[in-house]
């Protein structure tokens, strides 16, 4: 007993001054032997962190110890390791604890048996996460169904329309435009994944159809070239025209090439720095037209690649991005100079050391 008693008024003098004061006045009854009398303050309250009521008057009195206080004790005992020492406290780590385990953290209404209550961002945050998470584990989805765009269809299908009945219409620029209008209210992307894949049309493919279509000169062109199209199929209006989003036209040579995997590769505007990979194979494919179509492999934007193949024995097999040969410098030879340079004495370029020693003799 004698040896703990020792070990106590060791650890009492390491603490801080203020918890020295505390202790002095109020001491843990842990640690204080049986049958000691209570000390003045101790008589006074019992607990100077808890609120008192006064016997004489009735009313309730602030604790001894204010809010501030009291947070500053319980951090200088948890560091020293002597926090269940203290008496019971609002700040001590158990209460504040348990307390957000009823009560919730910052959210109102998030805690055990409580409504939910607070600002509507708050009622509502939680399933907007929700839909958030849901769309982005959608996404790959709807980008495949973007991209699986039907080849075959025409302006007056995206609009919904026919083409008897624009021409039998009295006014057809308010009829495509109204057409216009419902298309981008029933193709809303936000329904994307409701309808079906053959069904839906994006927004570049409805306003390139009213574009078309509200225009007189270029619906009968639209119009006349469908008619030429048509051999071997029963719908005049279809046509075989492929419609590609977000289309960006590049050169072979301004792509950069991974020797490693034989590949051209170029980075997205999505954020992918590989969204658009193509080899040579792809290339053989469409040698004849020029042009490569590459999509990229996490969005719906599309490059156009512009190449030609060399024929020649050297280069056989190689490709290369148009103008196939750069416009050759003009000769500065004497025997080359223009005639008007011949009739008016121009000399031509002298070497760079001929002209060094000219400059040095002078």
């Amino acid at each position: 007993m004698a040896s703990s008693a020792k070990n106590y008024i060791q650890l009492a003098k390491s603490l801080p001054s203020p918890l020295q004061r505390f202790f002095a006045r109020w001491p843990p009854a842990a640690i204080v032997p049986e049958g000691t009398p209570k000390t003045l303050y101790q008589e006074r309250r019992a607990n100077p962190f808890e609120f008192f009521k006064n016997p004489a008057t009735g009313k309730m009195q602030d604790p001894v110890y204010s809010n501030r206080r009291q947070a500053q004790l319980v951090k200088m005992a948890r560091e020293h390791g002597v926090e269940h020492l203290l008496p019971e406290t609002k700040k001590g780590f158990e209460y504040r604890l348990a307390h957000r385990v009823e009560h919730g953290l910052r959210v109102k209404g998030t805690g055990v048996g409580q409504s939910v209550k607070g600002h509507i961002h708050e009622r509502h945050m939680i399933a907007k996460m929700e839909a958030r998470r849901k769309a982005m584990l959608e996404m790959p989805k709807l980008i495949k169904t973007w991209k699986r765009t039907p080849a075959a269809v025409s302006h007056y299908q995206v609009l919904n329309l026919t083409q008897s009945l624009v021409d039998s219409h009295h006014n057809p620029s308010a009829l495509i435009k109204r057409a216009y209008r419902r298309a981008l209210l029933q193709n809303h992307p936000d329904k994307a994944a409701q309808s079906p894949a053959s069904t839906f049309h994006s927004v570049d493919q409805i306003t390139a159809a009213y574009t078309v279509l509200s225009s007189p000169r270029d619906r009968a062109a639209y119009d006349a070239s469908a008619r030429l199209s048509q051999h071997g199929s029963q719908d005049p209006t279809t046509t075989s025209v492929q419609f590609r989003t977000g289309v960006e036209n590049v050169d072979l040579d301004d792509l950069p090439f991974d020797e490693g995997k034989d590949v051209w590769y170029r980075s997205c505007r999505c954020g992918n720095d590989r969204g658009y990979v193509f080899g040579e194979d792809d290339l053989e494919e469409v040698g004849d037209e020029g042009e490569l179509m590459v999509g990229c492999l996490d969005c719906s934007l599309w490059l156009n690649v512009h190449f030609a193949q060399v024929d020649n024995d050297e280069t056989a097999g190689t490709y290369r991005s148009w103008p196939l040969e750069l416009p050759k410098r003009a000769s500065t030879a004497a025997g080359d100079l223009p005639s008007s340079a011949k009739a008016f004495g121009i000399p031509p370029n002298p070497p760079p050391v001929q002209v060094l020693r000219t400059n040095l003799e002078r």
